[in-house]
This record gives structure tokens, C-alpha cells and sequence, in this order.
């Protein structure tokens, strides 16, 4: 009688701490590290493999200066995956040029970085955007898509006119900031009305 009950305790105890050693078993086996995902977790180069200070970059077509960026800091970096992008942590300023060498538009924003193989800019924070008739866009996110030549953001943005004050949740014009569209525009303008 004392068999079976110290068998029956037996079985009881084994059936007890088998989910707690199935539960070990899992909890062991998930942790197991995966070469891959730890290879796309690291894939950013924590370091810039250029620095730079005080800069002054000119882009030129046929020996006409179209573009001038300016900027206190730039950092170059190379992602595992061979792609590159430039940030400019402390902002930039670029100015766009016609080709009788008069400025047309500007950008400037308080941090920028620069998809290389995309080519694409983000700007963000205290973002202003200037045009040849004086108008100006403020906003806090800028995108600058430059193979398709288009500025765009998806949120709120001011645009100051000789005729008034434009506000929006979003924006599109060429580059040049010469013809643009606001979305959901609203805002006071100023009618001249003929005496």
C-alpha cells in the first residue's frame, strides 16, 4: 500500500514539473540568437565615415551653379547594405539659382538628411521655404524630391503671400517654390477692390 502510494506521488510530482520543464525547454530555445536579424539590427553604421564643418557644397550644370547648400556640420554614413546618406544635424541652408545666376527660391530648415541613392531630402524643424515673388512657407517637415523636382510635406504649413496668410495640412510645388498647391488651404486674404 505504501508502493502505490509513493508511486502515485511519484507520477503526481512528474506530472507537475513537466510544463515547467517544457516551459524551460521554450524559453531556452527562443533565446537562441539568430545571425541575420542581429546583422539587420547592427546594419547602421554607428559612426560617419566623413565629417565635416562649416560647409559649402555647389552643384553645377555646364558651368552654371544651380543649387548652393551651406550647412555648420555634415555626417556621411554607409549602411551595411552599401547605401549612403548625408545628415546635417544642425541644419542647412540651400539656395536654387536661375541661369543668369540670380537666386530663385530657398530652403533652410534646422536638421536635414540626404538619401543619396534615393535623392531625396527630409527637412524638419523651424523648416522656411522662400520663392522669386516673396512668398514664404513655414512648416516643420519638408520633403525635397529631387530627381522628380517637387517639395511636398503632409503636414501643417503657413504660407505667407503679398496678399494674405495661407495655413493648410499639407503642400506640393516644384522646386522652385514658384507654382504650389496647399491642401485644406484656409486663411485670410487681402481683396483690392477698384474706388
Amino acid at each position: 500500500m505504501n508502493s502505490v502510494k509513493n508511486k502515485t506521488h511519484s507520477i503526481l510530482i512528474y506530472l507537475l514539473k513537466t510544463p515547467i520543464i517544457l516551459g524551460v525547454l521554450a524559453f531556452l530555445t527562443s533565446c537562441e540568437n539568430d545571425i541575420q536579424k542581429i546583422k539587420e539590427l547592427t546594419a547602421k553604421q554607428d559612426s560617419a565615415i566623413v565629417s565635416a564643418k562649416n560647409i559649402e557644397m555647389k552643384y553645377t550644370t555646364s558651368g552654371i551653379n544651380n543649387v548652393l547648400l551651406k550647412a555648420p556640420e555634415l555626417n556621411r554614413y554607409v549602411e551595411l547594405n552599401k547605401k549612403s546618406y548625408l545628415e546635417f544635424p544642425k541644419g542647412m541652408h540651400i539656395s536654387f539659382y536661375n541661369d543668369s545666376g540670380s537666386i530663385t527660391s530657398t530652403i533652410k530648415a534646422g536638421y536635414s538628411i540626404y538619401y543619396e541613392d534615393e535623392g531625396r531630402w527630409i527637412a524638419r524643424y523651424d523648416v522656411e521655404a522662400t520663392n522669386e515673388t516673396g512668398e514664404i512657407l513655414n512648416t516643420e517637415y519638408l520633403i525635397w524630391l529631387q530627381n522628380e523636382k517637387i517639395i511636398k510635406s503632409d503636414q501643417y504649413v503657413k504660407i505667407t503671400t503679398p496678399d494674405g496668410i495661407i495655413y493648410g495640412d499639407g503642400f506640393e510645388s516644384d522646386q522652385t517654390f514658384s507654382s504650389w498647391e496647399v491642401v485644406n488651404g484656409r486663411g485670410l486674404i487681402n481683396v483690392k477692390t477698384n474706388e
